[in-house]
């Protein structure tokens, strides 16, 4: 009988422990995700900028040779959402860029390489944002060095970590649009015939990355 109710008396007490510990409050989690406008970046003709042949006659030896301008298509399309977005542009062959080669105007912050042949560098080209237009309306392009203040720009490309974007009034910040279309304009200078190796064929290799980024 003395086992039943010491038991008996260590169940209740477990019960009454059991009371006292109780929980009095619970969590509300509230969960969801938000994801950007999903807006689609592409150039016409997969962005292939194409000079064809040009024959080593037509090269001058002692100055540089500018090329004319060849131009394609720039597209981003970010469906029923407008979003505000910018633009960035990576050399891939900034290595091979010849110091001076574009000229007056230009920095060598927008010299964009031709690719090498051994330690002879081909030349360079610029990149110029032109006819930026969203739903009819014209856009103004700007830009801005990592994350200061937006600026005007006369659309002449300056690498990354220069982001470019674009406004519809007068205040220097980007615009909410649905789509933008405009076009890039580049103009390639061949370097001068002295420093190439025209004992061979040599292969224009210019690559640039662009990338969108949302603001």
């Amino acid at each position: 009988m003395k086992k039943m109710v010491g038991l008996t008396l260590g169940i209740a007490c477990l019960a009454a422990a059991f009371i006292a510990q109780a929980n009095t409050s619970a969590q509300l989690v509230v969960r969801g995700t938000i994801t950007p406008a999903a807006c689609n970046l592409s150039l016409a003709g997969s962005g292939i900028i194409d000079y064809g042949t040009i024959r080593s006659g037509e090269l001058s030896q002692v100055a540089f040779n500018p090329r004319d301008e060849r131009t394609t298509s720039l597209v981003v399309n970010c469906g029923t959402t407008p979003a505000r977005f910018g633009i960035t542009f990576t050399d891939l062959q900034a290595g091979s860029k010849v110091t001076g080669i574009l000229g007056a105007g230009y920095t060598e912050a927008q010299n964009f390489g031709l690719g090498s042949v051994g330690t002879r560098r081909t030349g360079g080209y610029s990149v110029t944002l032109r006819d930026l237009r969203s739903s009819g309306f014209a856009l103004q392009p700007i830009m801005r060095t990592s994350a200061g203040a937006w600026q005007g720009s006369d659309g002449k490309v300056t690498q990354s970590p220069t982001q470019y974007s674009w406004r519809n009034n007068t205040t220097f910040a980007p615009a909410a649009i649905n789509q933008l279309t405009g076009t890039l304009a580049v103009k390639a200078v061949i370097n001068r015939a002295q420093d190439l190796d025209l004992s061979r064929d040599i292969s224009i290799d210019g690559r640039a990355t662009l990338v969108l980024s949302y603001i």
